[in-house]
């Protein structure tokens, strides 16, 4: 199997972001259950970040090659942005919906702790969701077409 730069690229992103974020959410979700949630600060949160943009430009310098982007590429970009934005929008409106229903007294908190910190991680993870949705579906597109 052949694979493109633009594939390799792709998988070394969805690989990197997975391995990276991944760690962190499950180190920040354990705390959680635990009993540690006041152990994370913005700081921590910035941490994975950061890791990812040296990893990522680690990445993409070792398999820097010569891109020519045609018609295609910007077709499958296009396709993969609309999926991940639909991620991110249902997440982000899942959120606000739950947080309204909770402060209007409505009932039953399904987030259990509705705390800043809490949130931020959540929405974090919603974007996090919607990159990865971007990157799969760009794989996708690129071996069985658009």
């Amino acid at each position: 199997m052949d694979l493109s730069y633009k594939e390799k690229s792709l998988i070394a992103s969805l690989a990197v972001t997975l391995l990276v974020f991944g760690w962190y959410f499950l180190q920040f979700f354990s705390s959680r259950v635990f009993g540690h949630s006041n152990e994370f600060t913005f700081i921590d949160m910035l941490m994975p970040i950061t890791l990812m943009v040296v990893l990522e430009v680690i990445i993409q310098s070792l398999l820097a090659g010569k891109n020519k982007e045609d018609e295609r590429d910007a077709l499958i970009a296009a396709s993969s942005y609309k999926n991940g934005y639909w991620v991110l929008s249902i997440g982000v409106w899942l959120l606000l919906v739950q947080l309204l229903y909770v402060a209007s007294g409505g009932g039953y908190d399904i987030l259990l702790d509705s705390s800043p910190v809490f949130i931020s991680h959540l929405l974090l993870l919603f974007f996090i969701l919607a990159e990865v949705s971007n990157f799969i579906t760009q794989l996708y597109y690129y071996r069985k077409g658009v």
